[in-house]
């Protein structure tokens, strides 16, 4: 017979003094989430998860199935830590391109001198911004292409960045324990960074800039805590220690 998903009592004794707790069983395997055991109601079975927070309409503080979800400056600190890690990858990626960067400043910055002291017609920023295009362009792609390689390889597995993993959070979909599906990945990349990425294009910039604010300031107010890119993917991130 199949053990259902759902919390039984622990397999794991309990130590002496300590009350007996129950384990969720993802329908697989046993995971790390316990909590206290309580006396079951008559007609009811321990398979049913237990009333955790967002009951009564009010802000859930964990997930369906009793996992504590991250708070949101604990997501701000593991976003600020990747943001560290990723600047120092570019940075390096970055080297060769350095030098054709200011050479264009400097090539605009003598012309800008000369025409000073001839009194000719001055250079055109616009054509700053056209001579480095190509290199920022390409830059960009560089940074973008990094950014989706950290992001998606980590989740896919550690289900956490390194920002995420020292700080002791994970990332699940909502409804499911165990590793994230592609889909819930890719999905979450697209809707947070790949989104983000827009905000160069003329006339959208604006906009996306909108919806970044928003994506990062969301789950302040969301009843499940879920950023905009957590609710196109349908996870959490909850905290496991």
């Amino acid at each position: 017979m199949t053990t259902q998903p759902g919390w039984h009592p622990d397999p794991v004794p309990a130590q002496p003094g300590q009350p007996p707790q129950l384990r969720y069983w993802d329908g697989a395997r046993w995971t790390e989430h316990v909590a206290p055991a309580q006396a079951p109601a008559a007609g009811a079975y321990y398979g049913a998860q237990p009333a955790y927070g967002g009951a009564g309409g009010g802000k859930a503080t964990t997930t369906p199935d009793g996992v504590p979800l991250a708070g949101w400056w604990q997501r701000v600190g593991a976003y600020l830590i990747d943001g560290l890690l990723l600047g120092v990858i570019s940075a390096v990626l970055y080297i060769p391109f350095y030098g054709r960067v200011v050479d264009a400043y400097r090539d605009y910055f003598d012309d800008l001198e000369r025409a000073a002291d001839s009194g000719g017609p001055q250079p055109s920023p616009f054509q700053l911004q056209s001579d480095l295009a190509g290199t920022l362009a390409l830059m960009g792609l560089i940074g973008l292409v990094v950014g989706f390689v950290w992001t998606v390889g980590w989740l896919r597995w550690k289900q956490a960045t390194p920002g995420k993993l020292a700080l002791g959070l994970r990332v699940r979909l909502r409804d499911q324990p165990g590793p994230l599906p592609w889909r819930a990945i890719l999905l979450r990349w697209l809707t947070q960074a790949g989104v983000a990425a827009l905000s160069f294009v003329p006339l959208v910039g604006s906009v996306i800039g909108l919806y970044t604010l928003l994506d990062v300031l969301w789950p302040l107010w969301d009843d499940q805590r879920q950023a905009l890119h957590d609710k196109a993917a349908r996870t959490n991130v909850v905290r496991v220690r």
